[in-house]
């Protein structure tokens, strides 16, 4: 009982906090992602199609595909319009009565010559027919000849050419012609002759003269219509009919005005048939698109209709809440600090709501799903770094089962996100180069693409829709990979980690912070330096963070940097800046170090994640020098030395919370017990190390931290060994050549 509750009415009052506010913020957006997810129009163009699609409601819909073919075929059946060339006929019978009256002008054929030379087909013999035809009966007779030319020449089925330029091809054996009196008379095209052809033209001109004209002036006469429908050099005919384009068109139009043929849909009735290794089609496409919008008209008035969707939309919220209670108490469970930070949980929430966002995002413009493989690599990549590996498998499977849910995808696609997931976590497992991230996204890339490619045949996809996905699946994983290589340190700032990419960089000894703890305390850096290495060896014998801790062993002791002298590692020989110094002021100056450690960590921009170890790493031991000298000092007073308390001698702590902590604060309490040695030998070492390990236990400054008996025991037989090899044996080199050599031990200064 605390405050007259009852346990469980304290926790249930501390997780209505903002755990809760998160937890339901990000339920409520997932929900919303999840439910109009499934309101969107799900198919496009090319997309899988390995099950049946039955209407949901009674409909019709115009089949455009239908009309549009009935159309055409309607279209194809007006056949080409021609109209006769009135110019070429007038030009023809005007050239005609042009030749006689030059003849009958003419005295004699050299007259005729000089005025008409343009009609150089007319011989002598012509000339004297034609003006034989050049009194009153024979003008009478020539040009009842001309009116029987014109009239058959009218009858003439001369076009340019077989094809003709129309909105829809002809595909009627027939053309239609306007004789030039408005009466139109279909024609067989196997009747066609063309003025292109110059045999058709001269065969038109031969039977054109044939009749009506004296034999000896045909040749000239045939001349005129030839060089009148086809001249010489030039590529341009005058044929007897030309196409009418403009009354085509129109008659093309009227047949198309057709009404619309419409299909009529039942409930339940099949739109689109399975198919093996297909894909919709636009056929398809138009007819699901007007099945869905029927489907969305009818629902706001139907409440059968109605009353099921939100049944629907039920199990949907339903569904994305038990992923979220699944999320937060595996989140609980595995990363309790995402829980107790306000910050850590939001970035969390927002990662996950933004890569589903992003999913939504590039379904809805037509992307391929495949492109989604890209916000499974970034989340779990994303988690892998910022957490551990085992985490990111649990919180990435929940997130790849949101995805789905949203997408309305189905065991296929959670088939291939979990993979890619799961190669991408088990391929990050520490990041120490920027190429160790392209060789992880070129495995995941791999990984994607024939994940893609199984399940794909396994759907029996189209081959070419296979590949297509494989590569989209490539790129979208490679892409993920290079947006954390790129955002690394803005991940890294929101979550506030520090990879070992980062780490690596702050342990370069041209760093500023550390030049100057090089350059102001060199006895500090020594003793810093040596500890990372026994610190990293101990790390990795328990599967601790190796280079974390090293790299927080570096920094561990920067707070020395604002009063280096008053630190014995510091200090030159008989020069102590405590002497004259109460023990109570040694102490202020020594306790000093922590905070001014975490100060110079802040200006600095070290990352917090180093901050524990300039924190912790003395826990709240006690200041022993200090207090003996304190309790030295109080006996001629009369006090006895336990009266001297030991906790004012302590430091402010906080005790050390992670195994990395622990370990450097025994690193750095062994070393300087171990230094003190007279005669450091193996045998010593390790039973001073034993001693300072188990005060480290009992006085309960491992209490906050979950390692165990066993991995203490391995720590300090880690540091056994890395201690006797500092301070291993060595050859006393005679002074002379009487001496013999002995064994030494070397200390460490």
């Amino acid at each position: 009982m605390a405050d007259g509750r009852p346990p469980w009415a304290l926790r249930i009052r501390s997780l209505l906090g903002w755990p809760t506010l998160i937890a339901l913020g990000f339920m409520v957006g997932a929900a919303t992602l999840v439910v109009s997810g499934h309101e969107r129009f799900p198919y496009t163009i090319g997309s899988d199609l390995s099950r049946p699609v039955y209407s949901r409601v009674a409909f019709t819909r115009i089949n455009q595909s239908k009309t549009d073919e009935l159309r055409k075929v309607q279209q194809q059946k007006v056949p080409d319009s021609y109209r006769l060339n009135r110019p070429l006929v007038d030009r023809i019978s005007g050239e005609f009565l042009a030749l006689h009256a030059a003849v009958k002008a003419a005295d004699s054929f050299e007259r005729f010559q000089e005025a008409a030379a343009e009609n150089a087909q007319v011989d002598q013999e012509a000339f004297d027919t034609l003006k034989s035809l050049t009194d009153g009966a024979g003008s009478t007779r020539f040009k009842a000849g001309v009116d029987l030319l014109v009239s058959r020449l009218m009858q003439a089925n001369m076009i340019e050419r077989p094809q003709t330029d129309r909105a829809v091809q002809s595909l009627t054996p027939d053309i239609e012609i306007d004789r030039g009196s408005g009466w139109f008379e279909r024609v067989a095209r196997v009747k066609l002759t063309y003025a292109t052809n110059r045999e058709h033209v001269t065969g038109l001109a031969e039977r054109l003269v044939a009749k009506g004209f004296p034999r000896e002036s045909r040749a000239a006469l045939q001349a005129i219509i030839e060089d009148s429908i086809s001249p010489e050099g030039v590529d341009e005919y005058e044929p007897v009919y030309v196409f009418d384009r403009e009354y085509t068109n129109t008659q093309i139009e009227a047949a198309g005005s057709l009404e619309s043929v419409t299909d009529a849909f039942k409930p339940d009735d099949v739109l689109v048939a399975p198919r093996i290794a297909s894909t919709i089609s636009s056929a398809d496409l138009d007819l699901l698109q007007a099945e869905h919008d029927e489907y969305i008209r009818q629902r706001s008035t139907d409440p059968r209709l109605r009353d099921t969707w939100r049944t629907k939309r039920l199990g949907l919220i339903g569904a994305v809440l038990l992923l979220t209670l699944g999320l937060v108490v595996f989140t609980r469970r595995e990363q309790g600090r995402i829980v107790r930070n306000p910050v850590r949980a939001m970035a969390f929430a927002l990662l996950l709501l933004l890569m589903l966002l992003l999913n939504r995002f590039m379904v809805d413009i037509g992307g391929s799903v495949m492109w989604c493989v890209g916000t499974m690599t970034i989340t779990a990549a994303v988690l892998t770094i910022t957490y551990s590996q085992r985490f990111a498998v649990g919180a990435t499977t929940l997130f790849a089962l949101l995805a789905v849910l949203a997408l309305g995808g189905s065991i296929s696609q959670l088939l291939l996100f979990l993979t890619v997931a799961f190669v991408s976590i088990l391929s990050l497992s520490d990041i120490r180069t920027r190429l160790k991230l392209v060789q992880v996204g070129a495995v995941t890339a791999v990984a994607a693409g024939l994940s893609a490619l199984i399940v794909g045949f396994i759907v029996q996809q189209q081959i070419r829709t296979v590949f297509g996905d494989a590569f989209f699946a490539f790129l979208a994983a490679f892409a993920g990979i290079c947006v954390i290589l790129v955002l690394l340190p803005v991940i890294e700032r929101a979550f506030g980690i520090a990879t070992s990419l980062t780490l690596l960089e702050w342990a370069d000894t041209s760093d500023p912070l550390l030049r100057q703890l090089i350059q102001k305390a060199p006895g500090t850096w020594q003793h810093s330096h040596l500890l990372g290495s026994m610190a990293e060896s101990a790390a990795e014998e328990i599967g601790a963070n190796g280079l974390l801790v090293r790299v927080g062993a570096y920094y561990h002791d920067v707070g020395k940097l604002c009063k280096p002298q008053y630190f014995v590692e510091n200090q030159q020989a008989n020069m102590n800046a405590h002497d004259g110094l109460a023990p109570t002021m040694s102490l202020l100056v020594i306790l000093a170090h922590i905070k001014d450690g975490l100060a110079l960590a802040r200006e600095y921009g070290l990352p917090p994640v180093l901050h524990q170890f300039i924190a912790e790493h003395h826990g709240t031991t006690v200041v022993r020098y200090f207090h003996a000298m304190a309790a030295q000092g109080a006996k001629p007073t009369g006090k006895h030395d336990r009266e001297v308390s030991e906790a004012e001698f302590r430091y402010p702590g906080p005790k050390p919370r992670n195994k990395e902590s622990v370990i450097l604060m025994l690193c750095d309490s062994v070393e300087g017990a171990v230094r003190a040695l007279q005669d450091p030998t193996p045998g010593r070492i390790e039973s001073k190390v034993h001693e300072i390990v188990m005060a480290r236990l009992m006085d309960g400054q491992v209490d906050d931290c979950d390692i165990t008996l066993k991995e203490l025991a391995r720590v300090e037989q880690s540091l056994v060994k890395s201690l006797c090899a500092i301070h291993h044996g060595r050859i006393a080199y005679p002074k002379s050549d009487s001496q013999k050599p002995t064994l030494q031990v070397a200390r460490i200064a």
